[in-house]
């Protein structure tokens, strides 16, 4: 009786311990997952931005040459693309939270957060009604 509640207690360790092991290894498998699709996200948009300035500078460019065949001083076409920019950058700062704050928090939340399960989800609907 000894000898088999020692070996079914050495089972029951060695299961505990296999378990804490392969959930520790999911967490940390789980944890790169997550953590390369926030590294290639913020990688992708950074390229994004700096290809979308350089095109916006050429283009900036070329609106204050075409402007300045139009206006009496050509020095004021390229204030008035100033002026449209200073004007776009009010904006961003006014509506940031609507425009950068909340899209972020919601990718990260998706990103971490797991949605319920369909079952859980049904459970749920069931119990309040």
């Amino acid at each position: 009786m000894d000898n088999e509640t020692t070996s079914g207690l050495k089972a029951l360790t060695a299961g505990v311990t296999r378990y804490v092991k392969l959930r520790l290894e999911d967490a940390r498998l789980n944890a790169a997952e997550k953590l390369t699709l926030l590294l290639s996200a913020l990688t992708f948009y950074a390229l994004m931005i700096i290809v979308g300035m350089v095109a916006l500078i050429f283009i900036s460019i070329g609106v204050g040459h075409m402007l300045a065949s139009t206006i009496s001083h050509p020095m004021w076409a390229y204030v008035y693309i100033a002026g449209f920019y200073v004007i776009l950058f009010v904006l961003l700062v006014v509506f940031r939270q609507k425009l950068i704050f909340d899209p972020i928090a919601r990718f990260i939340s998706r990103l971490i957060v797991e949605p319920p399960k369909e079952a859980e989800t049904q459970k749920s609907n069931d119990s309040e009604q």
